[in-house]
């Protein structure tokens, strides 16, 4: 039987690490910000053949992948008929380890969104009165999409006569998973509530 000091270390202890999980929790969380932005991971693959007559690109992203995040307000989520936008996102799209293409709001024009249940990032900068460009990555997933989900349907749309390189068409998407990315104050949690784990079991067996 535990004598009334282990039971008063114990108690001390896990209040301890009780308000230690906390203050983790707390130094994540913003009370001046009034959305709610997640980070998600995103991959995905190409068919192995463009659609006939494509050229350019979309050839290139045959048999390719994408991977990359992006993060957006998930508690404007599931978006109905409006369009969500993306607050930030990085998508690289690779084929033979080599990055042909980057969507990113770091460059200019480039776009991103959540409407209903597609997922989608453009480059709608190249849409002018004398240029109509486009190249858009659009991603199908199940209704009532809120970051979280895997899809066999989407595509790569190339439409770009940039100078004298000419790229147009269409690759099918085959596969996209994408998942939250884990946040530090979960981690950090978890690492607290694992060496109380630890010690209670070292206490057992003194």
């Amino acid at each position: 039987m535990l004598s009334a000091t282990p039971l008063r270390r114990l108690s001390q202890a896990t209040a301890t690490a009780a308000l230690s999980f906390a203050m983790l929790t707390a130094i994540g969380t913003d009370p001046a910000k009034a959305v709610n932005l997640k980070t998600f991971n995103i991959l995905g693959n190409f068919a192995s053949i463009a659609l006939d007559g494509s050229i350019g690109l979309p050839v290139n992203l045959a048999n390719g992948s994408f991977n990359g995040t992006y993060t957006v307000d998930v508690d404007q989520l599931p978006a109905s008929s409006s369009f969500v936008d993306l607050t930030s996102w990085n998508i690289n799209l690779v084929n033979d380890n080599t990055v042909l293409r980057t969507l990113s709001n770091s460059l200019a024009g480039n776009t991103a969104y959540i409407q209903e249940n597609i997922l989608a990032f453009s480059d709608a900068g190249l849409l002018t009165n004398q240029n109509q460009n486009l190249y858009s990555l659009e991603l199908d997933f199940d209704s009532n999409f809120t970051g979280t989900g895997i899809t066999n349907d989407g595509r790569f749309l190339d439409n770009s006569d940039l100078g004298s390189v000419q790229s147009s068409g269409f690759t099918a998407v085959t596969f996209v998973k994408t998942e939250p990315v884990t946040e530090p104050q979960t981690l950090a949690g978890t690492a607290v509530i694992a060496t109380i784990g630890l010690w209670l079991r070292r206490k057992q067996k003194v």
